[in-house]
């Protein structure tokens, strides 16, 4: 299931583009603080997420969501099998439970309602090891979990440096790309 089956990947991409530019335009000022190497990666995921909610507001943008579940609801509780974190196997074939930093979808038991989700890294802490391990989550769930899409984006020090590498259905469609590239100053 691709991004055409909810939205299109094209739309979804315009409304990260402008969650991005709101982010640097509101809280650009944020990284450039502790020395110009920014705040810590939580907090910058909070604020796109804010942002991002408000342009994806028929869902619900969640960071570090704890209630991936297996079961079916009953008058909006979880009738079975909720845990915590997603079981994502790992490239030696261990599994580990894990969240990503964001998502948006629908909070039920249903893959279909699973619309986007995103491991994001600042352009000083993304290093082969931690990058490794988010595109394989992002593999997963864009494969085994129902993701339409998913998104690595590397924060740049400025709008014009971030990059982003896109997933659909466990396959990379765009890598490292920086997002603004064909935009004129």
């Amino acid at each position: 299931m691709g991004c055409e089956n909810t939205l299109s990947l094209s739309v979804i991409k315009r409304s990260i583009e402008e969650c991005l530019r709101i982010l640097y335009r509101t809280d650009g000022f944020l990284l450039r603080r502790n020395n110009n190497r920014g705040v810590c990666e939580r907090c910058l995921v909070f604020r796109f997420a804010c942002y991002l909610q408000n342009q994806f507001n028929d869902h619900f943008v969640d960071c570090d969501f704890n209630s991936s579940f297996s079961g079916y609801l009953n008058r909006g509780d979880v009738t079975e099998n909720e845990r915590s974190g997603k079981p994502i196997e790992n490239k030696n074939g261990s599994v580990t439970r894990r969240f990503v930093d964001i998502i948006i979808h629908k909070r039920d038991c249903s893959p279909q309602n699973n619309l986007v989700c995103f491991e994001i890294k600042k352009w000083n802490t993304n290093n082969k090891k931690e990058r490794n391990k988010d595109y394989n989550n992002l593999r997963r769930l864009t494969s085994d979990y129902g993701y339409s899409c998913g998104f690595h984006i590397v924060f740049g020090k400025s709008l014009a440096h971030t990059r982003w590498t896109i997933f659909e259905k466990g396959r990379v469609v765009e890598s490292n790309v920086l997002v603004f590239q064909n935009e004129t100053k």
